[in-house]
């Protein structure tokens, strides 16, 4: 299996792809379930398709970089799942490009191939989240750009611009998930104990990073959103309370293969010899997979797709694991074992009842389509229908409401409503009496149906 992937032809990326096409096609044809992450990207990216302003006038803490580009899926393709899944696809192979390239240029391994490339994608596929197009999954392509001028500075690569770039890459894949910004102080330390960066250079990394954070600041500042872009992505994303869409028991339960196979790999430093060089880029590996696992820890949103950032140090190290096995049975054996139980681990948790608070139901009965404006309400609630309305994150819908007594919090707040137009409303916290007397002009658009139900007066 590896023997054909051990040769240096670029060309072998034709056939990891396709490769990882295949595995997607089984996994659609054997039924592909909508994930609560998955349903909320769609509803954030409907929202902001309809001409409203991340964080003014929707209310949630996914990276303004993420928010884009679910905003134009939505714009060309509307609020379809299968465009995600298709972009995503070409995400990983282009990672996979990335990572193999990298570990190429810096003469990681003994011979130039592309093993890392298959498995990457094999590992890629190892849970079924991964195949989301995920912010954790975009963040990772620029986390895999900057680890590229890592190991050019270990190598005795010295230019200014090799750390303006570092951070650069870094900067940016921290706006689209900000637990991301773990592997700014990852690579810091990295320059710091591998090599010997001085301290200018060093706060050109800071200042890379930066840059696209001010330039975000800049685009959100022109539509009078700057102060809800800083509150709702850094404040927000750092104090408010942990969403557990899968604890932390049984995301190691879902990362466990993921664990074992890096664990596999680790045991090469007592039955292999390496280079100097080689032993450096595997100390940073080290850290890169101890910086995934505190993205794990630190995220606000706890959810198997956190796991993505294991995936490069897994296949780092899986690569020197199975090119350096000695016995002929298991050089003939264990790259099948490791493969096929990768490949198939997702699919034993695919319908396990544990995981049923990670999936959208969809088969279950749903109401007719309509704009709908919910507060407190359930994600779940949401299949189906239009979010019509700016409350979505709890944590910052509530901050949010906190500023009606005060005229430019609620000045802001009417305009997100106003503009809205919701069909139904559906008021889980039991405030829109109080957003009514606020607000007349809004009141005399709805009528009571229900307790905290209200819906449009028709005209």
């Amino acid at each position: 299996m590896l023997q054909f992937f051990r040769i240096n032809d670029p060309y072998r990326l034709i056939f990891v792809f396709l490769i990882l096409v295949s595995v997607r096609v089984i996994w659609v044809a054997v039924g592909l379930p909508l994930s609560l992450p998955e349903l909320k990207w769609l509803l954030v990216g409907q929202r902001l398709g309809d001409g409203f302003t991340m964080y003014q006038e929707l209310f949630d803490s996914t990276g303004p970089l993420a928010v884009m580009v679910y905003k134009w899926l939505d714009i060309l393709f509307g609020q379809n799942r299968w465009p995600h899944i298709l972009l995503s696809t070409l995400v990983i192979i282009l990672q996979a490009g990335i990572f193999n390239s990298t570990l190429l240029r810096n003469k990681a391994y003994d011979e130039n191939h592309y093993v890392a490339a298959f498995l990457y994608v094999v590992v890629m596929s190892s849970t079924g989240d991964f195949l989301a197009l995920s912010p954790q999954l975009m963040a990772l392509t620029f986390v895999l750009l900057s680890l590229n001028q890592i190991f050019r500075r270990i190598d005795n690569v010295v230019t200014d611009e090799l750390f303006l770039i570092s951070g650069l890459y870094l900067g940016t894949a921290s706006l689209f998930y900000l637990p991301a910004s773990v592997f700014f102080f990852v690579f810091l330390l990295s320059f710091v104990f591998f090599s010997s960066a001085v301290l200018r250079r060093l706060l050109l990394l800071i200042y890379g990073a930066l840059i696209p954070v001010v330039l975000v600041w800049c685009y959100f500042f022109w539509f009078n959103a700057a102060d809800d872009f800083l509150f709702d992505f850094f404040v927000a994303g750092l104090i408010k309370p942990k969403v557990f869409y899968i604890n932390y028991v049984l995301l190691l339960k879902v990362g466990g293969l993921l664990v074992a196979a890096a664990l596999l790999g680790v045991s090469v430093f007592v039955t292999q010899r390496f280079t100097n060089f080689q032993q450096k880029m595997q100390q940073v590996m080290i850290l890169f997979f101890l910086g995934g696992i505190m993205v794990t820890a630190i995220t606000r949103e706890v959810s198997t797709a956190d796991l993505v950032f294991l995936v490069p140090s897994v296949t780092f190290f899986l690569v020197y694991y199975l090119l350096g096995l000695q016995k002929r049975i298991w050089k003939a054996l264990m790259p099948y074992l490791i493969v096929v139980a990768l490949l198939a681990y997702p699919f034993w948790w695919l319908h396990h009842p544990e995981l049923e608070d990670l999936r959208v139901d969809e088969e279950l009965p749903h109401e007719e389509s309509s704009r709908i404006m919910g507060i407190g309400l359930d994600l779940r609630q949401y299949y189906g229908q239009e979010l019509a309305g700016p409350f979505l994150d709890p944590f910052i819908g509530k901050q949010k409401l906190s500023g009606l007594d005060y005229y430019d919090e609620a000045s802001e707040l009417y305009k997100a409503l106003d503009h809205s137009h919701p069909e139904v409303i559906v008021d889980e916290w039991g405030v829109m009496d109080r957003i009514f007397y606020r607000f007349p002009t809004l009141a005399k658009r709805y009528r009571p149906v229900g307790e905290g139900q209200y819906v449009q007066v028709s005209n």
